[in-house]
């Protein structure tokens, strides 16, 4: 921004005495920025240091231990006490009073950690037939309204993490009773869920942040699944299971819905959704054929790829969003270093392997670099 304000200058637009106002407002919020930063990490140190102190308080007497052994009831009702006191004096200094907002948010996250310990304690001191994904679901469940209300990305960010692991829980625990078998599309069932509910257009309207932290989430598992896939397939992925292909039913249909209640959709929104669209019906399609072509299975997933990283850059340089151009950067980078690797190591002599990567790699960083020139001298 400062080189953009001497450009001003230097053609006349502003004065320098506007300048300087303009400067001096920058750098004030920068300090400002720099203070709610260390406001939070101060915060957050704070909270970890009174959950410890409560929880070495407890450890350290024992007849509050033996207490807690007798009536195990006592343990979850103080920690049901601790939650809602934490969310109840979040909201009260976060919106009442509205003095220390970022002491509130901090105190709220820490009700919604306190609620999953909570579930956690029930499991534990009841055994309560519940596989490790329900108490996951149930915290999601619980939380996840939480970061709508209060629109705080931390919790969102917490509900993805909590929704991830009660996936993965769940079909391990589907593994053991039903004899389903572990393979790499769980991790895609999770990606495309999440990638699909970034596209509600409610989500995208008013809580864009929210959006594309699950779609930049949902981005990776899917990316690492196509990448096995393009140097590794199986003969056949045969598994016509309910708990298999359900969920993948419905991320189909959770996308058609989605895209309906989008009426004035965008080219980019219409591709987003035909190629989750297109890529579970490709899934579901190989997870009922008795066996799959792996040459053919190897090119849809190099396509697949190639789309992700088109799409990509396509919709980072078109916003000018950072975080999508990083991700899809990695994306790139990992793919033409794996795929390099795969097909190079056992072709070419190691000598030539090396300096081929070297260059490529060196062409690859000009061209990002040029890329990143362009985009801010548009700005300027």
């Amino acid at each position: 921004m400062e080189n953009l304000i001497k450009k001003w200058i230097e053609n006349n637009i502003i004065t320098e005495e506007t300048a300087k106002i303009l400067l001096e407002d920058i750098n004030n919020e920068k300090i400002r920025k720099r203070r709610i930063k260390i406001n939070i990490l101060i915060y957050t140190i704070a909270i970890i240091f009174i959950g410890t102190g409560i929880i070495t308080f407890i450890s350290a007497n024992d007849w509050l231990i033996q207490l807690f052994n007798k009536l195990p009831v006592l343990q979850i009702i103080s920690l049901a006490v601790f939650t809602v006191l934490s969310l109840f004096f979040g909201y009260n200094i976060a919106y009442e009073g509205q003095k220390f907002t970022k002491l509130g948010h901090s105190l709220i996250f820490l009700s919604t950690i306190l609620i999953g310990g909570t579930y956690a304690l029930i499991g534990q001191n009841y055994n309560i037939n519940a596989n490790n994904g329900t108490l996951f679901f149930l915290w999601l469940i619980s939380i996840l309204p939480l970061a709508y209300i209060f629109k705080n990305f931390a919790i969102n960010v917490l509900s993805i993490i909590v929704f991830i692991f009660g996936v993965i829980f769940s079909y391990m625990d589907l593994a053991l009773d039903e004899g389903l078998t572990w393979t790499v599309f769980i991790p895609v069932l999770i990606g495309t869920t999440l990638y699909s509910i970034g596209n509600i257009p409610q989500i995208i309207e008013k809580f864009n942040k929210f959006s594309l932290s699950y779609k930049l989430v949902g981005l990776v598992p899917i990316f690492i699944t196509l990448l096995i896939l393009t140097c590794s397939v199986e003969k056949s992925y045969l598994q016509t299971s309910f708990f298999y292909l359900a969920p993948l039913i419905f991320v189909i249909l959770f996308n058609l819905i989605n895209f309906a209640l989008k009426k004035s959709a965008d080219v980019l929104f219409k591709i987003e959704s035909l190629f989750i669209i297109t890529f579970v019906l490709c899934l579901i399609l190989i997870l009922i054929l008795p066996e799959v072509s792996i040459p053919f299975v190897m090119a849809l997933a190099h396509l697949a790829i190639i789309t992700m990283i088109t799409v990509g850059y396509n919709y980072g340089y078109k916003f000018e969003n950072n975080h999508i151009i990083g991700l899809t950067n990695w994306f790139l980078i990992i793919y033409i270093a794996v795929n390099y690797f795969h097909w190079g190591w056992n072709y070419i002599e190691k000598a030539t392997f090396f300096i081929l990567g070297g260059v490529g790699l060196l062409i690859f960083g000009m061209f990002l670099e040029n890329k990143r020139r362009k985009i801010i001298k548009k700005d300027n």
